[in-house]
């Protein structure tokens, strides 16, 4: 291997100037032969990557160091590929077809091959100055190939932002810990790893990041024993997610740019699809109020109706007022129950009247016990045990059910005609789609049609919730994977009435970036308070989860502010009224965010990307690009230090202006205040 590299060095000397271009490229794949087409080729007409790069074979893989020029003693980008394989057995190959003379081949003794070869980017390389190169591990030709060499990167020395909803949200992911695990949307509820929003994304301060192939069956392993590494392979068999795709394979795409922002925005512009709409500007301006929290399952008309005059009596707005669980006979058989909503329509009805707007409750499983799985699984409209036509039955929150088949396009045809019904029967206007992760699925089933990847089932069932409404678009789901497009608001998933790190209230500002971060802009917090699945929250971390929300896209109650003292009333009257004054500048960011795909709350290396504090900050915020938000999150604190990014700063609360760049020590913050301030130069 020493002599191969020696081999790759000589002949980088052969280019011009800015030939180490080449010599990166030589070494990304490993090979030993250089490619006479690209060495004949005009440097300048290439995309350059790294201006310099240096590598050795160890007995952990072929460690590679990507650096900005040769006498840096600091790498943008330091990885393994093949980590902890030997590097001895290796030939160099050749690309298939129309890549021949494009990159560059190696394979192992073992049958595995990687490849790499550059992105052409064409316009887009111009605009954006992004430059990303492909790896792809491909299996043995002899078929046995279930699981690719891991490929690691180190993420010491950069901060790194990474695609994936957690329990545990931190932002960075540096201090993130998760063992190899299928990249799949789950439920961490069920202690999957990884939640129900994930996009294959991990991008570095350093202006370097990685873009996995959406169809990759990707295994993910984030500073797993404290390795300080992100590790990624492919992994199929028949105890996995993967179970019906043949072979094992891994391929992703390292990008650079100027700087972490400028990566993002390439990055986004490359791979990620745009909103096609936005969201209804009501539910921007004005709360949303759900029964769940404060009821559960616990209600009829008229817990119903009293919950809507409480919310009305106390003079506080509403775009929306959703019905939560239970209001159905059965899971899955989507009429009202006769016995507690036996006024149904006539208590909507009453709700239009006072000006509210209904939603209801709706997840895509079929309880077994419910008409319509009883329907649905003689038409064939369920997912099906993998070699049988019976009904793949799983075990949800609610007990045993079917699964709607969202590939089959007359079981979506089917769904959406019982929706048409609901709004045609009831006047209700829209929709909370519940679920939709994969974790629920469980173990080897069959679709009507094939997909490529198993979380293809989550942006398809989004697929038909976005149908679900298209006159109003006051939809929301809790799920995404490459779904932007097909994406109205996104609520995060149920948080914990706590100020803890762990679903608590401390997850939401890192969530809400999280989100924005892989496109998903219509953030939706979840409710105010968490979900009182113990005891409902005290009165300061009611107010303190309000303050941190009010600058977020859309607020959300249950928990009742009424059932406090008169002071939690006054301040959430405040509130709300703070975000309706500043809603206009939402739904202006909104309008944005389906035009560019950028996020409404941004992190405040937004503003400036190398500036070391801002990386690292996960309890600030930005509301575009000139409102800095710095809630207080701990809980009996009456103070908290904050960061202001360069530039003038308007304190909002004290009138007065601040010079940006460093920290405001110990700024004080009664209960009642939420520190915020507007950048003014």
């Amino acid at each position: 291997m020493v002599k191969c590299l020696q081999h790759i060095l000589t002949h980088s000397k052969m280019l011009p100037s800015r030939g180490p271009l080449m010599f990166i490229l030589l070494v990304l794949s490993g090979t030993c032969v250089p490619s006479t087409a690209l060495l004949g080729r005009n440097v300048d007409d290439l995309l350059q990557f790294w201006s310099d790069a240096q590598t050795k074979a160890t007995s952990s893989g072929l460690e590679i160091l990507f650096k900005n020029n040769a006498t840096s003693k600091t790498s943008l980008l330091a990885g393994w590929l093949a980590h902890g394989k030997v590097t001895t057995d290796m030939v160099a190959c050749e690309l298939p077809g129309e890549l021949k003379d494009q990159g560059q081949c190696l394979e192992w003794t073992n049958g595995w091959r990687v490849e790499s070869f550059w992105k052409n980017l064409g316009r887009l390389n111009t605009v954006t100055g992004l430059q990303c190169s492909t790896v792809h591990w491909r299996p043995p030709q002899d078929g046995a190939g279930q699981e690719t060499p891991e490929d690691c990167y180190n993420m010491t020395g950069f901060y790194w932002f990474g695609g994936f909803e957690s329990s545990s949200q931190v932002w960075p992911i540096n201090t993130f810990q998760a063992n190899s695990s299928a990249f799949i949307t789950g439920d961490t509820y069920q202690s999957f790893m990884y939640g129900g929003v994930l996009e294959g994304m991990f991008l570095s301060s350093s202006g370097v990041g990685i873009y996995v192939d959406e169809t990759t069956p990707l295994y993910l392993s984030v500073n797993q024993a404290g390795s300080h590494m992100l590790c990624l392979k492919g992994k199929v068999g028949a105890n996995t997610p993967f179970f019906n795709v043949p072979q094992a394979f891994l391929k992703y795409d390292i990008c650079k740019a100027a700087n972490l922002l400028e990566l993002w925005r390439g990055v986004s512009e490359v791979y990620l699809p745009k909103p096609a709409v936005v969201p209804s500007s009501d539910v921007l301006r004005h709360p949303v109020w759900t029964t769940w929290a404060s009821y559960k399952e616990n209600i009829n008309d008229s817990t119903v109706l009293e919950f809507a005059e409480d919310v009305l009596k106390n003079n506080f707005s509403i775009s929306q007022l959703e019905i939560d669980d239970r209001w159905t006979p059965h899971y899955g058989d989507f009429v009202f129950d006769n016995q507690t909503f036996s006024g149904a329509a006539n208590l909507i009805k009453n709700l239009t009247q006072k000006g509210i707007v209904t939603t209801v409750w709706m997840h895509p499983f079929l309880n077994t016990d419910s008409n319509a799985f009883r329907e649905l699984s003689a038409k064939g409209y369920l997912i099906q045990e993998l070699n049988s036509s019976r009904p793949h039955v799983v075990t949800w929150w609610r007990g045993s059910a079917g699964v709607i088949d969202v590939t089959n396009p007359d079981a979506v045809k089917w769904y959406l005609e019982k929706v048409k019904a609901l709004r045609d029967a009831y006047n209700v206007t829209s929709f909370k789609f519940d679920a939709g992760e994969i974790s629920w699925i469980g173990g080897p089933y069959k679709l009507s049609n094939q997909l490529a990847h198993p979380n293809y089932l989550t942006r398809t069932y989004i697929e038909m919730t976005f149908l679900a409404d298209t006159d109003q678009r006051r939809q929301e789901v809790r799920v995404g994977y490459r779904s932007q497009a097909s994406t109205l608001m996104v609520r995060m998933l149920d948080r914990q009435s706590d100020w803890s790190n762990t679903l608590g209230l401390k997850t939401l500002i890192p969530c809400a970036l999280v989100f924005g971060f892989m496109g998903y802009p219509y953030v939706l917090p979840d409710m105010i308070g968490g979900n009182a699945y113990g005891p409902n929250p005290d009165s300061e971390l009611f107010v303190r989860w309000l303050q941190a929300t009010v600058f977020m896209p859309v607020l959300q109650f249950s928990i009742t502010p009424w059932s406090y003292n008169a002071t939690v009333l006054e301040l959430t009257g405040k509130y709300i009224r703070l975000h309706e004054q500043y809603a206009d500048k939402i739904v202006d960011l909104a309008d944005h965010a389906q035009k560019t795909g950028e996020p409404i709350n941004r992190p405040l290396w937004w503003l400036d990307p190398e500036d070391t504090t801002a990386l690292q900050l996960d309890s600030e915020f930005l509301l575009g690009d000139d409102l800095l938000v710095a809630p207080v999150l701990e809980q009996g604190a009456r103070s908290r230090d904050i960061y202001l990014p360069k530039g003038q700063w308007r304190d909002e609360l004290r009138g007065r202006v601040v010079q940006g760049g460093a920290w405001i020590r110990n700024y004080p913050a009664s209960l009642e205040e939420l520190p915020y301030f507007t950048k003014i130069g």
